[in-house]
């Protein structure tokens, strides 16, 4: 299909385009099963509805959660997400993202337990925190160090280094004692987040790197695989990971590609891991793809700026096929897909469409609850959104100027 902006002036025209694609999109016109509960973890979420991590960059300098954060997720807890998949929150300093990155530490525990109670105080929602290590993005004090499991051409950093495979093993320890500050905070469950170029994705696709984390299969998963199993052993949380399917990249740079033609998905390592994963004790997988710097229209499909060739339904289309070909190799786990933000209006009914369905379990929203935290009372209401997201990107830019993220339209 060739790209074209949302123009949509009729339900007739969205489902002649839905028509169009090679594998389809999911649709339902009653909407009513949003409102009902799922269990992931032996723990009841009260609704099909989750508002995705998008990092705020506004903590206090010692990575402690901020008034304006608090204020954020005060008011996302009141709008009615059944699940908050909060920002990402840095394991250590080495891996933050930028100098206002959360930080989760033993001199900031305090301050995210009083978060998460706000949040549970003001609407009840399932509260995961999001565990990461930048990796190739970080820039902990404003100076780019980044933080590589490889060298990659295809995306060039300035002040890069590769880290050893000694460090990688006290990073394991760092995710551990942060999931089990998390637990003293308050939270229902961790990410350990593996997506969109950050370390632990980028080993997926350590095709060439020697020793322990790299080249074989095992040895490119095997960090997270032994970080799960490690906060597995030392804490009760309920376990996800926001996991990458596919990056775009060609070989050997990229991981969920056809070896020949980097547009081509092949599932089969992704499948695999999704397996291994529910094998140790992971409840929720949260489907996502791309990289940042160089395919974001796979993480987040758009129609501002800087396009792509694909038509953005073709970008919702590979989430949520992706999302189901996880849940159908792992039907036991609490599956998220993402990607609704560009449908607009009729995001929620897909969002039903592939519930009733069997696709996923719970359905993710990002840049609308930016533009719009009250999005699911809302939609549980069927209600028009009071405020509707136009992927136009200027939330992600305040984020790339350093400034705190914020909708440009609010």
């Amino acid at each position: 299909m060739e790209h074209r902006p949302y123009a949509y002036t009729s339900e007739e025209e969205f489902l002649g385009d839905l028509a169009k694609l090679t594998k389809g999109l999911p649709y339902s016109g009653d909407t009513s099963v949003l409102n009902t509960p799922v269990v992931a973890g032996g723990k009841e979420i009260k609704n099909r509805l989750l508002a995705q991590p998008i990092e705020g960059g506004d903590s206090l300098e010692n990575g402690a959660p901020s008034e304006r954060a608090r204020e954020r997720y005060g008011e996302l807890a009141e709008g009615g997400s059944g699940t908050i998949w909060m920002e990402s929150i840095s394991v250590n300093e080495e891996g933050k993202s930028m100098p206002k990155q959360m930080w989760l530490k033993e001199d900031t525990v305090s301050g995210f337990a009083d978060l998460v109670k706000d949040i549970h105080a003001k609407g009840h929602p399932f509260v995961v925190a999001q565990l990461t290590h930048s990796g190739r993005n970080s820039n902990p004090d404003g100076k780019r160090l980044a933080v590589c499991a490889y060298e990659n051409p295809l995306l060039p950093k300035e002040n890069m280094r590769i880290i050893t495979d000694e460090e990688l093993e006290v990073l394991r320890e760092d995710y551990i004692k942060a999931a089990v500050l998390a637990e003293t905070a308050g939270f229902d469950a961790v990410d350990i987040r593996a997506c969109h170029g950050y370390l632990l994705n980028e080993l997926f696709s350590a095709f060439e790197r020697p020793g322990g984390y790299g080249g074989s299969y095992e040895n490119r998963t095997r960090l997270l695989k032994d970080i799960v199993k490690g906060v597995r052993e030392k804490t009760k949380l309920v376990v996800g990971v926001r996991m990458n399917v596919m990056e775009g990249l060609p070989y050997p740079y990229g991981w969920g590609c056809d070896r020949e033609n980097a547009k081509i998905q092949d599932l089969r390592e992704p499948i695999q891991l999704a397996k291994d994963l529910e094998n140790e004790g992971v409840s929720i997988i949260n489907v996502s793809a791309g990289i940042g710097a160089c395919t974001p229209y796979m993480i987040r499909p758009y129609d501002r700026g800087n396009i792509p060739e694909e038509h953005p339904l073709e970008g919702v289309e590979r989430l949520l096929q992706s999302a189901k070909a996880i849940k159908e190799a792992v039907p036991g786990v609490c599956v998220v897909a993402s990607g609704f933000t560009w449908l607009r209006e009729y995001a929620p009914r897909v969002a039903a469409g592939g519930i009733k369905e069997g696709w996923f379990d719970l359905a993710g929203f990002g840049r609308q609850w930016i533009a719009d935290p009250g999005y699911a009372n809302e939609i549980l209401a069927k209600k028009p959104f009071s405020k509707v997201c136009t992927t136009c990107g200027a939330c992600m830019a305040f984020l790339k100027d350093g400034k705190p993220m914020r909708c440009a339209r609010r």
